[in-house]
């Protein structure tokens, strides 16, 4: 009895395991990926964190949170298993303003918003992101002025 409750625990144990990794989408298997962020407060005002090493499979707002390290303030939706990012190195949004996030599109040479929230973004080797204070203006789209 005693070697068939110790056999069942080690089989619970090894599924409980198997459940914990296939819910986390970083491949903590694989080489490590990297990529780089800006951050831009305002125009001409900069902050570059290049070459930042994460796990394959981080999202963007991981990305922001590991450049930063750890230096932001975000509130998360839950509904849109999205975070809501209100400050960055110590930087709010005034008034209208709030972070929009982007990537270098490198076919372009230019920011393209992300199509989707940072959280559903899967980073790649290479990616540029920007972060920057913008306000929506739908006729003139608001993108980071610097460039890689």
């Amino acid at each position: 009895m005693r070697k068939l409750s110790l056999l069942l625990l080690t089989i619970l144990a090894s599924l409980s395991l198997f459940v914990v990794a296939c819910g986390s989408e970083q491949d903590l298997t694989a080489p490590p990926i990297t990529a780089s962020v800006v951050v831009e407060p305002e125009a001409g005002g900069e902050s570059w964190f290049r070459d930042i090493s994460v796990p394959k499979g981080t999202d963007g707002y991981e990305l922001l949170e590991a450049a930063v390290d750890g230096e932001l303030e975000a509130e998360w939706y839950a509904e849109y298993r999205s975070h809501f990012v209100g400050s960055v190195l110590g930087v709010e949004p005034v008034g209208s303003e709030f972070w929009g996030v982007f990537v270098w599109d490198e076919g372009r040479s230019a920011w393209s918003p992300l199509p989707v929230g940072a959280d559903l973004y899967s980073v790649k080797e290479g990616h540029i992101m920007g972060w920057a204070l913008v306000e929506y203006d739908a006729d003139s789209p608001q993108v980071p002025t610097s460039t890689p």
